[in-house]
């Protein structure tokens, strides 16, 4: 990837467009919005895949993201939580709660993370 830096913006080109990152939201993504996005989409795919594989069909799944910063200078996330809302008919909660476990332990960015900020990631059941 290669960002092009102004005293105004940040921005890079990626195959789906434009990507621009400010600390204005305003004026584009603000750099913890990427890094929470990055961990929420990555477990997410992997989650999916796993359901997938296990033939675990589900009509809708959402997830809710608390960040939970520093307040200081720094201001760096300490804390990601995750809520992965399923919804559909006949879920098996335990089965979706192990799958998430296999999913965070095969996200490669969240796997980047340890250490630095944690990451917990829990399942609502949501009955259709």
């Amino acid at each position: 990837m290669k960002f092009h830096v102004t005293q105004d913006e940040i921005k890079t080109e990626t195959n789906f467009g434009p990507l621009d990152i400010s600390p204005n939201e305003d004026e584009g993504f603000r750099p913890f919005q990427l890094m929470v996005a990055s961990l929420a989409g990555c477990s997410a795919s992997v989650f999916r895949k796993i359901l997938n594989k296990q033939k675990v069909e589900f009509d809708e799944m959402t997830i809710d993201a608390d960040v939970e910063r520093t307040g200081d200078d720094v201001n760096k996330i300490e804390k990601v939580t995750l809520t992965f809302k399923v919804k559909g008919q006949d879920l098996n909660r335990s089965k979706l709660e192990k799958s998430l476990q296999i999913a965070s332990k095969n996200c490669s960015m969240v796997q980047s993370v340890i250490g630095s900020i944690e990451v917990i990631e829990t399942v609502e059941v949501i009955e259709a």
